[in-house]
């Protein structure tokens, strides 16, 4: 067998059977705690990222309406 088909035929082998998938959920302690600062910015981002589409709507509203 040539030597490209060799290769080729081990890395399929190994994309075929990967064997169970690594999982990213782990228990116990974080590493490094999450500061106040970290969530406060964390929580603005997704005020913002959620409520201000819809408060830019419903501040346009009457243009939506005249647009008919």
């Amino acid at each position: 067998m040539p030597p490209v088909a060799l290769l080729a035929r081990s890395l399929l082998r190994s994309a075929a059977r990967p064997g169970p998938a690594p999982r990213g959920l782990k228990s116990g302690p974080p590493q490094s705690p999450v500061g106040a600062g970290e969530s406060a910015v964390g929580l603005l981002a997704v005020f913002v990222s959620f409520l201000g589409p819809a408060a830019w709507v419903l501040g346009n509203i009457e243009s939506y309406k005249k647009r008919e």
